[in-house]
């Protein structure tokens, strides 16, 4: 028995005509009409009565669609339980979060996670076109209607530099000092990092020398190791070599907020309550 003439039945039944069924179904009413006397035919009775006026239930129809429309039903979220069960969660993570993602997934082990490594400019163009469910990068100044953001992790921006450095054994480091520094920084949130951290020279009427770019944080962190300079955007959470030492900052900058980006329309919950555990805990 075609599932699909079942599902036709009882369109027909709530329509109450098999034109209107027809426009519903957007199917041509002969085409129609064809597969309930198939319907019927393969059931052996008769389920509607046909006048002028529309259509009504036999005796036999009722208790058919009262039957049928309950299998329907069920069936109907058998497969939406499969297909939560077989759909994979895509995860854009931007680079240097790798902490946080870890704590953000340790409520989550048995979810059916996938993840990928992406910017978060990247992220966002993902999001809107489905091909990522959600993504945990550095907050955006601005987003589209179609995606949300939650706040998971604020760190307050240090400097990191070698420990012999010159400037290391400073309690505070003004950026008057840090700007004669060469600022290295990396590329995968470059734009987005650099604009926040000079502004803040900015507002003070100074100008950081820049310094050579990384492709990663983990670069940088290598960077400034060797002597490179010192850098900003690296969270004092994330783990550094022993020769290398956070400093804080005299004045006040702008922190390091790391978001959880998703699709508006997609079904994240577990994903949310993680995130929301992680915000006030973390």
């Amino acid at each position: 028995m075609d599932l699909r003439h079942i599902r036709y039945a009882i369109t027909i039944a709530r329509a109450g005509s098999l034109r209107r069924a027809a426009a519903v179904l957007r199917i041509a009413q002969p085409t129609l009409s064809e597969q309930l006397r198939a319907l019927e035919k393969e059931i052996g009775v008769e389920l509607f009565t046909r006048s002028s006026s529309g259509v009504q239930l036999t005796g036999a129809g009722e208790a058919f669609l009262a039957q049928a429309t309950v299998a329907v039903e069920a069936f109907d979220r058998a497969v939406a339980a499969a297909r939560r069960t077989g759909q994979c969660t895509r995860l854009g993570v931007a680079d240097g979060l790798g902490d946080v993602v870890a704590r953000l997934l340790s409520p989550l082990p048995d979810a059916r996670l996938r993840v990928t490594p992406m910017g978060t400019a990247e992220q966002i163009v993902s999001l809107m076109d489905g091909t990522l469910q959600a993504g945990l990068g550095y907050a955006p100044g601005s987003l589209p209607r179609g995606v949300a953001r939650m706040l998971v992790h604020r760190s307050p921006v240090r400097a990191l530099l070698p420990r012999d450095h010159r400037l290391a054994g400073r309690e505070r480091l003004p950026l008057a000092e840090l700007a004669a520094e060469p600022l290295v920084m990396p590329e995968s949130e470059a734009v987005a990092g650099a604009r926040r951290f000079l502004e803040a020279f900015v507002r003070h009427r100074l100008h950081p020398r820049l310094g050579a770019a990384a492709a990663t944080h983990e670069l940088v962190v290598a960077m400034v190791a060797d002597g490179a300079g010192y850098t900003l955007c690296v969270r004092e959470g994330t783990p550094v070599p022993e020769p290398l030492a956070f400093v804080p900052i005299a004045e006040e900058v702008p922190p390091i907020e790391v978001v959880l980006l998703w699709n508006r329309q997609a079904d994240v919950h577990d994903l949310l309550s993680a995130a929301r555990h992680l915000a006030r805990h973390g």
